[in-house]
């Protein structure tokens, strides 16, 4: 995420906050909030405006990039923006929370559409960074990550020092988790990425020139031990003195905040073994949110669930106001075992570039693995992995040095059964 974006953010979390504790601070953060997002989406674009809401609105809406149904989105943040300015000027007029609710709305709409369009500018710049990058022998493109994850695996393996005795050089190269990665591979503009397991055999089954061309090396691991499932809910909410085996029995009224277009909504539909369609039957409706949101969540509804990332889940644990309604290890077994593969993850790589190499795919991985699991008997490497993670993964604007590393040391125990459990 850009500086911009990581502004854009911040203020969001803050308008959330604000939302129920002080509604005009909150309607004139929101405002802010909607300018940030859409002053970094037409930096991006490199689409000039002035940087005000109207100018943005107006020039961005013009030329198509923020749709009609966001237009009239940030129209009503700007409108309430308005309201809540003169609000202020009014002698004895109040503003309550249940009043700036529809621009509490608008904003989140907003926010999901600006997290989706950032992640696929980022996505697009470091493709044409790599189309037009001719391929070079003896060189290694590597699919980099900041996920916590596959950046331990990456350097746990000591991938670089394994091909420079090879003569190859590794060149990393960002790339979000998505199924872009396998296609890369693919069409050769990788030659190895990290990515789920399920989703590469699915890709190679539909999908003739990844079939031919991507060879599955082996598993490296599952996400979080495939136990990644929860979902969050608030004691004083509706869901406060409800368990887990009653909820499942009587889930319907929920609403469930995950971000959509996610592996984690593939986790909600497992855990309640049902589709998207079947959901609305159970009665269960979801509220597509934002990636990274923390605690702020229940802001915006104190009987909403949510799911989301470890570290939300580690904030929470800090908090008595929260406990976890239902989790991977509350799940029947043939659920927890879906569950798990699900998040297991794979190493794949372009054909050629093993014959290249001239090393079978599964001599490739047993060294890498040998390398990585090695980790658990030397306490040196291990401490040098925790402190490369802290400082190269990606973690909640804000969070202190402290909570990183214990956010990195209860990924690896829970992934890999590296280290103590945080």
């Amino acid at each position: 995420m850009t500086a911009g974006g990581g502004e854009s953010l911040r203020l969001y979390r803050k308008a959330l906050r604000y939302a129920e504790a002080d509604p005009e601070v909150f309607l004139s953060t929101a405002r802010r909030a909607a300018e940030a997002m859409l002053l970094d989406v037409a930096m991006r674009e490199t689409i000039g405006s002035k940087p005000t809401l109207e100018a943005l609105l107006t020039v961005l809406g013009a030329q198509g990039v923020l749709p009609p149904k966001l237009v009239l989105a940030v129209r009503t943040i700007q409108n309430y923006g308005n309201y809540g300015s003169h609000a202020q000027k009014a002698r004895g007029e109040e503003i309550s929370a249940e009043d700036v609710r529809p621009c509490l709305n608008a904003l989140t709409r907003l926010a999901v559409w600006y997290g989706e369009v950032s992640k696929s500018q980022a996505e697009d710049t470091a493709r044409r960074e790599l189309v037009d990058t001719p391929l070079r022998t003896r060189t290694t493109r590597l699919a980099d990550s900041t996920l916590i994850v596959v950046k331990a695996v990456l350097l746990g393996c000591e991938l670089d020092h394994l091909l420079a005795r090879h003569n190859h050089r590794v060149t990393h190269v960002q790339l979000p988790w998505s199924d872009n990665l396998v296609h890369d591979v693919s069409r050769r503009l990788l030659d190895l990425a990290i990515y789920n397991e399920q989703r590469v055999r699915r890709l190679m089954e539909t999908d003739e020139t990844i079939r031919s061309s991507v060879v599955n090396i082996g598993r490296v691991g599952y996400s979080m031990g495939g136990r990644n499932f929860f979902l969050l809910a608030a004691r004083r909410g509706r869901w406060g003195n409800v368990t887990g085996p009653e909820f499942l029995a009587k889930p319907a009224g929920a609403q469930i905040a995950v971000p959509k277009h996610s592996d984690m909504f593939g986790n909600v539909l497992a855990a309640l073994s049902t589709d998207e369609a079947g959901l609305r039957d159970l009665g269960v409706r979801v509220l597509d949110v934002p990636h990274h949101l923390g605690l702020e969540l229940f802001h915006l509804n104190q009987d909403v669930l949510a799911v989301g990332g470890q570290n939300l889940r580690m904030h929470a644990r800090d908090d008595d106001g929260y406990f976890e309604l239902l989790n991977s290890e509350m799940l029947p077994p043939a659920t927890q075992k879906r569950l798990r593969m699900a998040a297991s993850n794979v190493l794949i790589a372009h054909r050629d570039w093993l014959r290249e190499l001239e090393i079978e795919a599964q001599d490739l991985h047993r060294e890498l693995m040998r390398c990585f699991h090695g980790l658990g008997s030397d306490e040196s490497r291990f401490q040098l992995l925790v402190r490369d993670l802290v400082t190269h993964a990606s973690f909640p604007l804000q969070s202190s040095a402290e909570s990183r590393e214990r956010l990195v040391r209860h990924v690896l125990f829970e992934s890999y059964r590296l280290g103590e459990p945080a």
